[in-house]
Order: structure tokens, then C-alpha cells, then sequence
């Protein structure tokens, strides 16, 4: 199967209004991320900052408010989602949004002091190969800071499929340590951290509709389920975790620091 860029764009775009509502895990990861970027607010470098894969703003509202005084460049592939961003986040007159497909960029030399991402990694066709591209467009001194779901997500997903002969319909998601190694090749300094976080639902169709109205249901393998084997998955999920369906994301953070 060829990696579906114009469906994934298309999802996300007709998710725009109700993407706010249903990306729970999203929302969470970018207060963290914001968090994680505390320490880091006043070290970086003076310049313009960097935020790709923006969608409807849950990093932005709180990247606009940390850096009142300085340029931002909202970007993501999606021109719905960047105009509900820009609704939004009106009132903040150093916001500037554009149209960006990360992996066909062009990567100016030393532009920006920060490049930041929530959760957008794994939409790419080369998650790696694509960050170590924008290093470069990194100030002496500035950092890059991201968060993505890493390929230890879903592991109730995939055990229950192995369990009952179904396939796994999930996504393959990015690899860390593939990622760390990449990244560490320039004059740079990368640090990590992971954990687990954990969401439950009523049933699988409830965790298959989150997943759907979040545009995160988009299919990069092709593989899906007829509705008795949704059944069949539902019912032993269910019975396996007291009549809830548990699911783990392994989310990952990520950040690199240019050698001044």
C-alpha cells in the first residue's frame, strides 16, 4: 500500500471541528510538552520559532502565551485545521500561519531558535529521516522539542488480536531509539524521556470512534475489521479488563539542543 499523504490531509481536515472534542490524548501530551519547554523558555536563542504540525492549536495557545514577544510560525499541511487555529488564537498579533508539508520543506540555515511538535511524527512516511532535515534550520544554541506516540502504543491492542487471530489494525508508529540515534549524528545534544498513559472506554467501538472523530483512524496499512471480528474483539476486551477497554499509549518526548 502506497503511504496515503492527501487521505491522511483530507482526514484531518474534514476532523477540523470536531478534532478539539475527541483528540483527549493530543490535548494531554501538549499541556506536557508546554511543560517540559519551562525550563528551557528563557535559554534559547533570540529568532522566530517553528511549530509543524499545529492543527487546531491545543500546543499553540500555550507557545503564543510562553513567547508573547517573539514571532511564531504556525504551520501544518491542512489549511482547515490552520484556519480554526487562526480563529482561535485571534487575539495574538505575533502568530503567522502557512501551508508546510514537513517532508518536502526547504530548510533555511540557522532561521529558528525553536522547532516544536505535538504529536505529528507519526503521520510521516519517514519520521527520522524527516527531523534530522530540520536540525540544520536550528539556531547555535536553539532547541528542538517533540512528543509522539512511540511503537510501544497499543499493546492490549495487539495482544488481544494475537489472542482471537485478528489482525492488528493499528499503525505502525515511530521507533525512539531509531530516532535518538538519527538525531545524535549532528553537533547536537539529545535528550528523552518516555512513559505509559493510559485511557479507558466504554467499549471498542467508543475507543474506534475517538479515534475516527480525532482523525487518528486514518489506515497506513489497509488492514480493518469486519463487524463480527469487532464483536469478537469488543466482547474478549471487555471480559479480559472488568467491561472497559484499556488502552496504553508509550508516549514519547524528545529534545535537541544545537551546539552554540
Amino acid at each position: 500500500m502506497d503511504f496515503p499523504k492527501l487521505e491522511i490531509i483530507r482526514r484531518f481536515s474534514e476532523s477540523a471541528q470536531d478534532y478539539d472534542e475527541y483528540a483527549r490524548i493530543q490535548k494531554e501530551t501538549a499541556e506536557r510538552l508546554a511543560n517540559a519547554l519551562n525550563p528551557w523558555q528563557f535559554s534559547i536563542p533570540e529568532g522566530s520559532i517553528l511549530e509543524v504540525g499545529a492543527g487546531t492549536g491545543l500546543l499553540t495557545q500555550h507557545i503564543s502565551k510562553m513567547y508573547s514577544k517573539r514571532e511564531l510560525l504556525i504551520t501544518d499541511a491542512s489549511d482547515k485545521m490552520l484556519e480554526l487555529n487562526k480563529k482561535k488564537l485571534s487575539e495574538y498579533t505575533h502568530l503567522q500561519y502557512q501551508n508546510l508539508d514537513v517532508e518536502t520543506a526547504e530548510w533555511e540555515e540557522e532561521k529558528y531558535s525553536l522547532i516544536t511538535s505535538n504529536f505529528m511524527l507519526h503521520w510521516l512516511r519517514h519520521p527520522a529521516e524527516t527531523v534530522a532535515k530540520m536540525l540544520p534550520s536550528l539556531k547555535p544554541g536553539g532547541l528542538l522539542l517533540m512528543s509522539f506516540p512511540g511503537d510501544d502504543t497499543f499493546p492490549q491492542w495487539r495482544k488481544n488480536c494475537l489472542d482471537l487471530g485478528l489482525p492488528y489494525t493499528g499503525n505502525p508508529l515511530p521507533d525512539l531509539e531509531e530516532i535518538v540515534i538519527k538525531l545524535s549524528m549532528g553537533p547536537v545534544k539529545v535528550d528523552y524521556y518516555e512513559d505509559q498513559t493510559n485511557l479507558e472506554y466504554p467499549s471498542v467501538y467508543d475507543f474506534y470512534r475517538e479515534l475516527k472523530k480525532s482523525a487518528s483512524g486514518t489506515s497506513l496499512t489497509g488492514k480493518k475489521l469486519g463487524i463480527k471480528q469487532l464483536r469478537l474483539l469488543d466482547s474478549y476486551w471487555r471480559e479480559k479488563n472488568n467491561g472497559k477497554v484499556n488502552v496504553h499509549y508509550h508516549t514519547a518526548f524528545i529534545a535537541v539542543k544545537r551546539d552554540l
